[in-house]
């Protein structure tokens, strides 16, 4: 075995036995960390031959690679490593409750005790079949791996994992399915059904000409403000969403057994410094769109206009300055409200939809109208190349208000009552 006397060069590696149980060790030096610790790559075998074999390989990963990952901690402790570490302070309030489902109902229960450096594709597949195995779409599967990426994303760059196994994998197709919408005449008919036709605007109705004609999210219309309608302009700035925030468990490392987050006995709601919120009630917050595109102003249809001047001069703006509210100037959670909206359907006997739909409702009534998709994503705030370069969408482009004129034109159930 002369092989064993001979001297390595320098940072190339060491091939030694542990005197404590005779096992072979191979040793590689890795690049300092970021705090300037010694790093070492080392790997046991009970054989001399294996152990030179294994050191071979780890230096000609090394020399290829530049680094080579050194985690023997489990997936499951790394999710939680990262959502302390990334999650609470990089992620909206909202999105976290999302990602939160993810790891713990699809990824720790299907690859979650396995060590993080023996990933690879065959365990993102396994996160995918356990989904649909479940009887659930490719959709949450897509939404799940996406999840997966990230936190392994984090691991890639702490050079934890040599490299993101999700990026070796093809993501899962996104589910096919029919999106029902309400057509222009059944939104007129909706609206026809709120209006009391004597002069005045209800809160409802102003509510659902505000989602047809502005194709705003629920939480974008609840969180319209005084500040954000310009009835004497006509421009309306969506800048704000009502959004209920949830606790979360504070207790660590030490679960305290309680299923809810707000039922811990350290529970907490963590909102990152650099998020801007306000508070209104109870759990429910005004936060900040959360895409550039999503943050933007616009002219109104002079229709809506029109509707919202009448309703603000007889309305008090409720907390927070907002101006749809409930009773005593209070909030209007996002559940009630989607109460309020299968009501309206019903009373108007219209099929049932989503109230996100009212959205596509609007898409929809703009395209036919022949306008192209920039203006269309200005309007109703899609993020996409065309429009996320700029904080704010403004109303400079002529055929913005062009085309919410139109938009207000096609949508006028006061001028289909009357004729």
């Amino acid at each position: 075995m002369a092989g064993k006397k001979d001297r390595r060069g320098h940072n190339t590696g060491g091939l030694y036995r542990r005197k404590s149980d005779g096992m072979w060790v191979a040793a590689v030096t890795l690049p300092p960390a970021a705090d300037g610790k010694r790093r070492r790559k080392v790997i046991v075998r009970a054989k001399y031959g294996d152990a030179q074999k294994a050191l071979t390989k780890l230096r000609d990963d090394l020399e290829r690679n530049g680094d080579l990952p050194t985690a023997t901690t489990t997936l499951a402790r790394w999710c939680d490593v990262w959502w302390e570490r990334y999650a609470m302070h990089d992620l909206k309030v909202k999105t976290r409750e999302g990602y939160r489902s993810k790891i713990e109902n699809y990824i720790k229960p299907s690859i979650g005790s396995v060590r993080l450096d023996k990933l690879g594709p065959d365990h993102v597949h396994r996160v995918r079949d356990y989904i649909t195995d479940r009887g659930l779409t490719t959709t949450t599967a897509r939404g799940a791996i996406a999840v997966l990426s990230s936190i392994l994303a984090a691991a890639e760059r702490e050079q934890k994992i040599g490299r993101n196994p999700c990026d070796l994998v093809r993501k899962p197709a996104a589910a096919k399915r029919e999106r029902l919408y309400l057509t222009n005449a059944q939104a007129l008919q909706m609206l026809t059904a709120h209006d009391p036709a004597d002069g005045t605007v209800p809160r409802d109705l102003a509510m659902w000409a505000t989602a047809f004609l502005a194709g705003l999210r629920a939480g974008e219309r609840l969180g319209l403000t005084r500040e954000s309608v310009n009835v004497e302009t006509g421009v309306l700035t969506v800048m704000w969403q009502l959004q209920r925030i949830t606790f979360e468990h504070g207790c660590g490392d030490e679960p305290c057994g309680r299923a809810r987050g707000g039922n811990c006995p350290k529970r907490r709601l963590s909102i990152p410094g650099d998020q801007e919120v306000r508070h209104v009630e109870g759990g429910l917050y005004l936060t900040r769109p959360k895409t550039a595109a999503g943050w933007r102003e616009f002219t109104m249809p002079p229709l809506l206009t029109e509707t919202l001047r009448t309703y603000l001069k007889n309305t008090e703006p409720g907390m927070c300055g907002l101006i749809f509210t409930r009773d005593l100037g209070r909030p209007i959670d996002p559940k009630d409200d989607a109460i309020a909206w299968d009501a309206a359907l019903r009373a108007a006997q219209l099929p049932d939809v989503d109230r996100h739909s009212a959205r596509h409702t609007c898409n929809t009534i703009l395209t036919e109208l022949g306008f192209p998709v920039d203006v269309r994503q200005k309007i109703i705030g899609h993020a996409s190349k065309a429009v996320n370069e700029a904080v704010y969408t403004h109303t400079s482009d002529a055929r913005v208000t062009e085309a919410t004129a139109a938009l207000g034109t096609a949508m006028d159930w006061r001028a289909k009552a009357l004729g």
